[in-house]
């Protein structure tokens, strides 16, 4: 039974942290990277300003824009190019740099976490970007709370962000698990891409 219970939390364990991060991750990167929405206003300048491309014609996004009710710029681009915004309100050099570099740890990473390859590396990549995203919209809804007297919708979106944190950073700290790519194929060399050392010994 201990053996089991040992074999549970160094394997099926990590396997559902992976599942779940990439259940977390990826649908929102494949959000950001082939979804595309209408910015409008002052964000459809700003994106213009720092080089965004639009993804259609701008006639086409003004007929949208139209179609709606309002007047002003309207661009047709890439959903992570929110994110764009939100970097550059942080004023970070090349913020649409760090939307695609987010879209890629979701998208690209989320899915080779679920396999279990050179997870250590995205994970500690998911483990960066929810620190920023909890900094970015829970962390001022909690302050000064200690959660007694935060929103229920607040609430949850915090616990939300620090479970994901959390999973992730188990996985950047003990490694995928037998059950993966890196599992298998570092299992000989003393788990040096997130393989478990000393798995075999007694």
């Amino acid at each position: 039974m201990k053996k089991f219970s040992q074999n549970a939390a160094s394997n099926f364990v990590p396997l559902l942290a992976r599942l779940l991060l990439f259940l977390a991750f990826v649908p929102v990167g494949w959000h950001h990277a082939m979804q595309h929405v209408v910015f409008t206003g002052e964000s459809a300048i700003r994106l213009q300003e720092l080089g965004v491309q639009p993804t259609i014609a701008a006639t086409a996004a003004q007929a949208s824009l139209q179609a709606v009710g309002e007047q002003g710029s309207a661009l047709q681009t890439r959903a992570l190019h929110a994110l764009t915004l939100t970097f550059d309100g942080l004023r970070l050099p090349r913020p649409d740099i760090w939307a695609w570099s987010v879209t890629v740890i979701e998208l690209v990473g989320g899915a080779l976490v679920l396999v279990g390859l050179f997870s250590r590396v995205w994970t500690a990549g998911m483990v960066l970007w929810g620190l920023i995203l909890f900094g970015l919209t829970s962390w001022a809804a909690i302050r000064g709370t200690w959660f007694f007297t935060t929103p229920e919708p607040d609430l949850s979106r915090a616990l939300s962000q620090l479970a994901l944190i959390v999973l992730a950073l188990g996985i950047t700290l003990t490694g995928p698990g037998k059950l993966s790519l890196d599992g298998q194929i570092f299992r000989g060399a003393g788990g040096g891409g997130g393989g478990d050392e000393g798995d075999d010994e007694e």
